[in-house]
């Protein structure tokens, strides 16, 4: 039974059918509907849900990529009490089957955007599954056999009128989303309608979202950013504009032919952004744009300089959140045109000067909401330690489990964010690393998360931990992989350091290419095959390893524009004494292509090991190999030659 006291997503509709009657409220591509067809094609679709027999508390996946049709099953499910549990469209087969096996869906929505995986899903494979329902065109590997349907044959009602009596799904729960992953593979997370209307009101007082905006939908409805924007701007009436998935010639276009007033971002969108803007057009402002909301990261302060230049009219602010907190827990002000507030300077760290996110505390991530608690749980005797928060923007729970992680209190329930910060006079949150992420260092804790902070750790002596952020900090775009990958090892072996990769990612299932560089000294030693000491039977060899769990890391990431690259410092200490002298060492000491090229021409030149290692250090002062690397490098060579040649001729040495 329905109970109006208690908050509902849907509680918009009758806002939008009124304010936008006649007006467009979503435009996808060529299609445009007003509020008063947007909200009659929410009530038909959900009318079309009650009739299939979609139950409150009834789990609906949708995987698809943003549009008119995703807003409109989001609120129609809500309406009828179902919980929709989006997906991310980029997830692979087994991906997407493992969150539905966690989540136990009666019914899939897909579009195009999954149609690879979709031809592969058996009856059988998600036992609780009863509906299939396409949205759109239909799609490769489309069987009417199977029983699916389609949006159309959901709406074959007309509603004119229907009352608004939405349901509710047990315990308030509107939506599962699923997290990105940060500690293992994601979760679902139950989020309440209360903590999505709560987090409406958090962005209106802090970001200024209102009715007046035209809204572009840059980031995925699958996610919880993404979401916990669109339902704001639903609940206020605004413009929707959406794109089926963040591209920054896209983006830029609807940008000037729609008039965008608010967007949010990412660091790497925000780059993409001005990229784009700066190259192709001659750094053109978009005056248009009033709201710029980033999550996912902080911005360099060279980027927060580009964004000011290009969005001139833009307030500029920066989150900090997760989804278990239904996004944004603390707000920071980086740019305000309209106020007093521009570069971040705080009072706390007025007396010192200081005008940067980025100080020895941390980086700050601003205050929290009003609706939001913080607390910092020590760990030791240092103001360094564990982040709690609760309030009604708080999940419900991860599906699958009973409760929120509770903290050590008795008498009071705090959600762990996972994370490392600090809290000062002022009441900013400053935020250091993961907890996860800890390293014992001379009996102090040390987070490495944060590249700009890295240097704030206590007691860390200088000659052994170094923080080489700013060698390693550049907004320089790079045109290939194999100049990003060519620039970060030079700068390395330049600070005595070997620079190797440690994973790489080639971006498919629509992924964005990827790497990430570590130190050659970084894990620990894996003792698989190490000889020990043994008391009985005597002293046996013992083997040396040069790891020593050295935390720096570099991301880089392609951007969407050509083939460009960016790097990004994450953490940029090394824990370990930097190589005075690379002479011989087995990776730094290595030839490159065109080494071996001029090694290979001087030997076939009959020109001695020596002379040839002397030309090569004469063309670089930073040659690192040895004798032992030309005579290696002459041996490989001659073997292959060998191979091309007769048995017989190779028995005669001819």
């Amino acid at each position: 039974m329905t109970n109006y006291s208690h908050s509902h997503i849907c509680q918009c509709l009758s806002r939008i059918a009124t304010a936008h009657r006649a007006s467009p409220l979503t435009i996808t591509g060529n299609r445009r509907q007003t509020g008063e067809q947007f909200v009659n094609s929410v009530l038909a679709l959900a009318r079309g849900l009650l009739d299939l027999g979609l139950l409150p508390g009834d789990v609906v996946v949708i995987s698809a990529s943003n549009s008119d049709w995703y807003l409109e099953w989001l609120l129609a499910v809500a309406f009828v009490g179902g919980i929709a549990a989006p997906l991310n469209y980029r997830w692979s087969f087994e991906e997407a089957i493992s969150a539905m096996v966690a989540v136990q869906p009666v019914m899939l929505v897909i579009d195009e955007s999954c149609c690879q995986w979709y031809s592969k899903l058996r009856n059988n494979d998600i036992p609780s599954l009863r509906w299939q329902v396409l949205i759109g065109s239909h799609l490769t590997g489309y069987d009417k056999t199977r029983g699916a349907l389609t949006s159309e044959e959901l709406k074959k009602y007309h509603v004119v009128s229907l009352p608004l009596d939405f349901l509710h799904a047990p315990e308030d729960a509107a939506l599962i989303c699923f997290t990105s992953g940060t500690t293992g593979r994601p979760k679902g997370v139950a989020i309440t309608h209360s903590a999505l209307i709560v987090q409406t009101l958090a962005k209106v007082a802090n970001v200024g979202y209102s009715e007046d905006d035209v809204y572009l939908h840059t980031a995925p409805l699958c996610h919880i950013g993404g979401l916990s924007s669109a339902i704001a701007m639903l609940m206020l009436g605004a413009r929707h504009i959406l794109i089926p998935k963040f591209e920054v010639k896209s983006a830029v276009e609807a940008i000037d032919l729609y008039g965008v007033t608010s967007l949010i971002t990412v660091p790497a969108m925000m780059a993409d952004l001005v990229s784009l803007i700066r190259e192709r057009d001659n750094g053109k402002r978009r005056e248009s744009v009033k709201k710029i909301l980033n999550g996912g990261g902080g911005l360099p302060l060279e980027l927060i300089k580009d964004a000011m230049k290009f969005f001139p009219r833009a307030k500029l602010v920066s989150a900090y959140g997760m989804t278990e907190t239904c996004s944004s827990l603390t707000f920071l002000m980086l740019c305000d045109p309209t106020g007093e507030t521009s570069i971040p300077h705080f009072q706390s760290y007025a007396q010192s000067k200081c005008h940067s996110i980025y100080q020895p505390e941390g980086v700050c991530v601003g205050k929290p909401a009003p609706h939001v608690e913080m607390k910092i749980c020590l760990d030791d005797s240092s103001h360094v330690g564990r982040i709690l928060t609760r309030g009604l923007n708080l999940m419900l729970r991860y599906y699958d489990k009973i409760s929120p992680r509770p903290s050590n209190d008795v008498n009071e329930v705090w959600f762990d964010t996972g994370d490392i910060g600090s809290i000062d006079d002022n009441g900013n949150l400053w935020l250091v690393g993961r907890s996860n992420g800890r390293i014992k260092s001379g009996g102090e804790n040390i987070y490495p998360e944060e590249g700009h902070s890295s240097t704030s750790y206590t007691n860390i002596d200088s000659s052994c931990e170094v923080d080489y952020s700013n060698e390693f900090t550049t907004n320089e775009i790079f045109k290939s992989r194999e100049a990003l990958i060519n620039w970060t090892r030079e700068v390395g072996k330049r600070n005595g350091f070997v620079i190797v990769i440690k994973t790489s990612d080639a971006g498919v299932n629509g992924r964005r290419p990827r790497i990430s560089f570590g130190c050659e000294r970084s894990g620990s030693y894996r003792r698989l095959s190490k000889l020990e000491v043994l008391e009985d039977k005597g002293a046996r060899k013992l083997t040396g390893t040069k790891k020593c769990g050295c935390p720096f890391l570099l991301k880089g990431q392609k951007l969407t524009t050509d083939g460009d690259w960016m790097v990004k410092v994450v953490c940029g200490v090394h824990n370990h004494v930097a190589n005075k002298n690379m002479e011989g060492h087995s990776f730094a000491g290595r030839l490159s292509q065109e080494e071996n090229e001029i090694l290979m021409n001087l030997s076939n030149s009959s020109v001695r090991p020596k002379d040839i290692l002397s030309t090569l250090k004469s063309r670089d002062a930073r040659n690192a190999s040895t004798m032992k690397t030309i005579y290696n490098a002459r041996h490989r060579q001659k073997r292959v030659e060998n191979k091309q040649k007769p048995d017989m001729q190779q028995l005669f040495g001819g």
